[in-house]
């Protein structure tokens, strides 16, 4: 052929060629397209994830209700993810990561924790369970078997179902939150991830020309924007049910005088909470009821017979113990008189800590006290049966405890101004926590100092105007507790520190509430042993034999 000839059929060739060419990359291609409109996304979830990314896709829909989003589930096998994605049924994946890894994904978005959490009825007297044990729980209830208790209402749950009246177990000693599931912590916690289709090799490259990546993929945009929107708070606080967290450890009466005032002097000012403290100080916000006032002041009230008083350095017991908030509205604040209880508020104050339901008039006791941590506002008021205008010890010096226009002294049990109260807290602040001073003495059930009251009713008044916690003191014994309208209920926590020798009074707990901005996501008990005035941990068979006793209490009241 002549090169004439041939510069002729190179052209024909060259046309061939493309068309060919462009014939096969776009049969290639079509093999990547995806068939759903811009508005319309479809997301493949592992069956394990499914509620979790349920919630999720709720709250993208929330902020976008022109999105069209339809879940496909897998198989449950790493195959059947690279199935979903291969086959272009779905725009990305969300699966645990130990299952992405056996398909050799990585995730585009992580962050994501899913837990499986043993729950049983609260209070309960069944707390932890070893790692071993809680697989085998598992495998029984998974099996439609009721498990090693079948009487305690055993189920598994998720964070984001998590209410007061669960009471969850401990997994070789670390209890489920939010923060013990997001670091790995909690042994039963699995990280989740999300990985997105992608043409891969030359339809990835092919995929980059202009046009070709819209006609590949109609809702690329509706994609991208998910996947940006995945790496928000507000999608991982979707995915675990909850926006965050805080706990509220409380305990009971707290006196540092008489026997105590010994100890201290011997042992040292860490002597009080030195076995408990690291609990303490780890809540958020601790919370006690301070049975007698600090300082040197004052004189003792004529007639009262039983006189309290810590000395001014005891304070920093307090402190150490990791204490926030103190409860000062009580039958001992006052024991000096008012000087001694001004004292004693200049005390917490100068040592960071706040002071509730008693103050140096009646507008400074009935001062609602915000506390924040995390973002988390907890407003905290308190009462007490023992300041009322006819309760006083001399016909000759009519001292109350009860707060006047220019009088310290404390709040007293009144629904009107409890009312009151709770609808300004409940303005100011997520959580409401109310501190009562009630009851008779001694005796395991709530029963009023004043005929009048009711403790059971008036439990379940404040959680009805709008407060999520009551905190019970001064009965020295340990009481029940309830769960009423997503609150919880301490009818009497017990003692905590204190000098008192009778077996229930040396008995107290330390009571650990998970809150939210919405309210009480779960309850734990810890009892304690008071020995020598000092708390310290129960253990073993008295630790288990508490635990059924404050079963037994709790039993006599429901929701």
């Amino acid at each position: 052929m002549s090169s004439r000839g041939l510069r002729r059929l190179i052209p024909a060739v060259i046309f061939v060629l493309l068309m060919v060419i462009g014939f096969g990359s776009a049969r290639y291609l079509a093999a990547f397209k995806v068939e759903r409109g811009p508005g319309s996304l479809a997301v493949g979830v592992s069956p394990g994830v499914r509620e979790d990314v349920e919630r999720l896709v709720a709250a993208y829909l929330s902020a976008d209700p022109e999105c069209d989003v339809t879940l496909v589930e897998s198989d449950g096998t790493h195959a059947g993810l690279l199935e979903l994605l291969r086959s272009g049924a779905v725009d990305g994946v969300f699966a645990e990561t130990d299952l992405l890894e056996r398909a050799g994904l990585q995730p585009d978005a992580a962050g994501f924790h899913q837990a499986r959490l043993l729950s049983v009825d609260f209070p309960s007297p069944h707390r932890s369970v070893s790692l071993e044990e809680a697989r085998s729980i598992l495998a029984e209830l998974e099996a439609g078997r009721p498990g090693p208790w079948p009487a305690a209402g055993l189920a598994v749950i998720g964070l984001a179902e998590r209410s007061p009246d669960r009471q969850l177990l401990s997994v070789e000693g670390v209890y489920p939150t939010l923060d013990t599931v997001l670091d790995g912590s909690y042994p039963l916690a699995t990280e989740v991830g999300f990985v997105l289709r992608r043409p891969s090799g030359l339809a990835a490259a092919l995929s980059r020309l202009p046009g070709v990546g819209t006609w590949l993929e109609p809702n690329r945009a509706v994609v991208r924007a998910f996947a940006e929107w995945l790496g928000t708070a507000e999608a991982r606080a979707a995915f675990h049910g909850v926006t965050g967290e805080i706990t509220l450890a409380a305990v009971g009466d707290v006196m540092l005088a008489r026997k105590t005032q010994r100890e201290i002097d011997k042992y040292g000012l860490d002597y009080p909470f030195g076995n408990v403290a690291e609990l303490l100080s780890s809540a958020d916000i601790t919370f006690c009821n301070l049975e007698a006032p600090l300082g040197d002041t004052g004189t003792p009230i004529p007639g009262k017979g039983i006189w309290l008083r810590g000395r001014p350095e005891f304070v920093e017991c307090l402190k150490l113990a990791g204490m926030d908030v103190v409860s000062v509205c009580n039958n001992h604040i006052l024991d000096y008189d008012s000087p001694c209880m001004l004292q004693t508020l200049d005390l917490l104050t100068e040592a960071g800590m706040v002071y509730v339901g008693g103050g140096r008039d009646e507008k400074d006791a009935r001062t609602v006290r915000v506390v924040e941590a995390d973002g988390i506002r907890l407003a905290f008021v308190g009462y007490t049966e023992f300041a009322d205008s006819w309760l006083f010890w001399d016909y000759d010096y009519r001292r109350t405890f009860l707060a006047g226009e220019d009088t310290p002294g404390c709040n007293p049990l009144d629904m009107t101004i409890i009312a009151e109260d709770i609808a300004r807290a409940k303005e100011m602040a997520d959580i409401v926590v109310v501190s009562f001073h009630w009851g008779w003495e001694d005796i395991p059930y709530p029963q009023a100092f004043n005929p009048k009251n009711d403790c059971v009713a008036i439990a379940h008044q404040v959680i009805d105007l709008g407060a999520s916690v009551v905190l019970g003191h001064h009965p020295h014994i340990v009481q029940g507790f309830e769960v009423y309208g997503g609150g919880v209920i301490a009818y009497s926590l017990g003692n905590f520190v204190n000098d008192q020798a009778k077996v229930h009074q040396k008995e107290g707990t330390i009571l650990e509430l998970q809150l939210s901005p919405e309210g009480v996501l779960s309850a734990r008990i810890t009892p304690v042993w008071i020995e020598s005035t000092a708390p310290r941990f129960m253990e073993g068979d008295e630790l288990r034999q508490m635990m059924e006793k404050i079963e037994r209490l709790s039993a006599v009241f429901g929701d």
